[in-house]
């Protein structure tokens, strides 16, 4: 499968033109990741976003496994708008591949396809509608 649909599958990009998914791409980079290498470190700035193409990764928050992503998972999202500190560490389990955006690409990026923001922002609106309704029951 190709880059460009494996990323017009994660939900924040899913609304987005085949001309800002090529975009995107083009600005992305495939990492290589061996097994049990560290991908991200819990407490560390949030600096990319990771889409998983192949492999599988461990989730782990304070020492405690919270699962397993594989391919077509992501990670990493609100990296893209922030450089908060990490959630969670997350561990190759083998060897995996993943695609990378990284925050300032992506920022460039907006500069030139503004439309990509506004399409984030309803995503990002609708989450936090959802997450918000979740703590009022």
């Amino acid at each position: 499968m190709a880059n460009e649909e494996f990323l017009a599958r994660v939900p924040i990009f899913a609304n987005c033109t085949p001309k800002e998914i090529e975009a995107i791409v083009a600005v992305a980079q495939e990492s290589g990741f061996q097994g049990g290498q560290i991908i991200v470190t819990q407490g560390t700035p949030g600096q990319a976003f990771y889409l998983i193409l192949s492999g599988r990764v461990e989730i782990i928050r304070d020492g405690q496994s919270l699962g397993a992503f594989g391919p077509g998972d992501f990670f990493g999202e609100m990296s893209l708008l922030d450089q908060a500190p990490r959630s969670a560490t997350i561990r190759a389990l083998e060897p995996t591949l993943c695609l990378m955006l990284s925050s300032w690409d992506f920022k460039a990026l907006l500069e030139q396809y503004p439309s990509i923001a506004v399409k984030l922002l309803e995503v990002l609106s609708r989450r936090l509608r959802v997450a918000d309704e979740r703590l009022g029951r």
